[in-house]
């Protein structure tokens, strides 16, 4: 629902100013509770969700006033309570399939995730179709967005502990007694002395980084009315549904090679896709400005305007991307691990850097770099960040193998093959498993 609220451009206000300043606030507080929402989320579990879910609400709340300095403050306070949202919903989501199942979880995910933004779009585009006002949509919007993430946020309340949940396989989810702080302080320092995740940052920044052009220049920067953003923002979130959808499956199809052959081919696949997408968006970009819009006499793009529909079908792809971009960033860590605790560390990770990333893009955004500057910036970043990848893809092994510790027992430390348990011994018999613990060992 926070999405499809951005999606509309400055959150359907007739200036972003506000809605840039709040996203840079959230970002910050995203940035760091991101880095600490692991260890929140290793000791006190799934009863994070629900303070979590509720700043959402508070959020939207604050558009019901005119004061910009309350949007900006709850921007702060949302920021928190994504950080341990995020990382909770990536503990859980890339440690409870099966391996051969990482793909399909992702695609279910996201395609519930964005099925949210889909009706929260659908929204304002029913609310603002015969609207005479082109910048600002009406009070019920956020009405209505409101209930809706109240909702879902009281939801969180029925979804049982990790370590009561059973894959269907007949293993446990989870092994681990609660965490400590002192043991998630050294593990996350760890994450950045990680090779594998250093690799990883450019594409991590990136993930975020163009949704400030999307939303706040392309959708949102005056070149479309609000009837046209509307119907766009609707389109973009049904994208990434059919976009999740056939994606995720397909990176779990064995038919196209081991799991390397699948993260090198999904790899090459999304820069493809991604340059040419950037390459519309030049065209586009050639046809306004931001001193144009302001111009007198400037005609904004309605949906009954000439070439609207060249428009809308490069926003559309738009959307197939960032499905294609995040979902691959969720398999590739979950190659790495089928461990709850390192799951939500590695998730954690990844959102820190992805949000001090998106504060920085919301300003660059909010002193007025020039449009076509963005997409080349937007270029640089994403395509750097996925030849990086490759190093990571090479690496992808075929089963992950795992020491874990701070078990419910309070045993030794054990190993985890494929996300299930097996004894020292049991995995050393194995010459195969063997040599993936010490590549592993090696690489941790």
């Amino acid at each position: 629902m926070f999405n499809a609220l951005n999606g509309m451009g400055g959150a359907g206000q007739a200036d972003p100013k506000t809605t840039n300043d709040a996203n840079t606030a959230l970002a910050v507080t995203f940035t760091v509770c991101s880095l600490i929402g692991a260890p929140v989320y290793n000791i006190f579990g799934h009863r994070i969700l629900l303070p979590a879910g509720l700043a959402y609400v508070l959020y939207v709340g604050s558009y019901l006033t005119p004061n910009p300095a309350f949007t900006i403050a709850t921007g702060a306070i949302l920021g928190i309570g994504a950080g341990f949202l995020w990382t909770a919903q990536a503990g859980i989501m890339m440690s409870y399939p099966d391996e051969k199942d990482k793909g399909k979880a992702f695609s279910i995910f996201w395609m519930v995730f964005n099925l949210g933004a889909t009706v929260g779009a659908a929204i304002p585009l029913g609310n603002n179709w015969n609207s005479t006002d082109t910048n600002t949509v009406k009070i019920g919007t956020y009405i209505g967005f409101m209930c809706i993430m109240g909702f879902g946020a009281l939801l969180s309340l029925v979804l049982l502990p990790a370590s009561k949940v059973i894959r269907a396989n007949g293993s446990p989810v989870s092994l681990h007694k609660f965490s400590n702080w002192r043991r998630e302080v050294i593990e996350v320092i760890q994450l950045f002395k990680d090779w594998k995740m250093l690799c990883l940052i450019p594409l991590f920044a990136g993930s975020n980084w163009f949704y400030t052009y999307q939303f706040q220049v392309y959708n949102g920067g005056g070149f479309f009315g609000l009837r046209a953003r509307s119907l766009n923002n609707l389109i973009y979130w049904l994208c990434q549904i059919v976009g999740a959808g056939v994606f995720g499956w397909l990176l779990d199809w064995s038919r196209l090679g081991n799991r390397r052959m699948r993260a090198l081919l999904g790899n090459t696949f999304i820069m493809i896709v991604l340059v040419a997408s950037w390459v519309g968006a030049i065209f586009v970009q050639r046809k306004f400005t931001f001193e144009s819009v302001k111009e007198p006499g400037f005609v904004q793009i309605d949906i009954y305007s000439e070439n609207y529909a060249g428009y809308i079908i490069l926003y559309a792809v738009f959307g197939l991307v960032d499905a294609f971009y995040q979902g691959f960033i969720y398999w590739l860590l979950g190659t790495m691990t089928n461990d709850t605790e390192r799951a939500a560390r590695y998730g954690g990770f990844y959102k820190t850097i992805q949000n001090a990333a998106a504060a920085i893009s919301a300003q660059i955004d909010a002193i007025h770099v020039p449009f076509m500057s963005q997409i080349y910036i937007n270029l640089a970043i994403e395509g750097g960040g996925l030849i990086l990848a490759y190093l990571v893809c090479f690496k992808v092994s075929n089963v992950t193998v795992e020491e874990v510790d701070n078990l419910l027992d309070g045993s030794a430390p054990e190993v985890l093959v494929g996300g299930q348990l097996e004894s020292i011994e049991d995995a050393n018999s194995s010459h195969e498993i063997k040599k993936e613990i010490k590549v592993e060992q090696k690489e941790f």
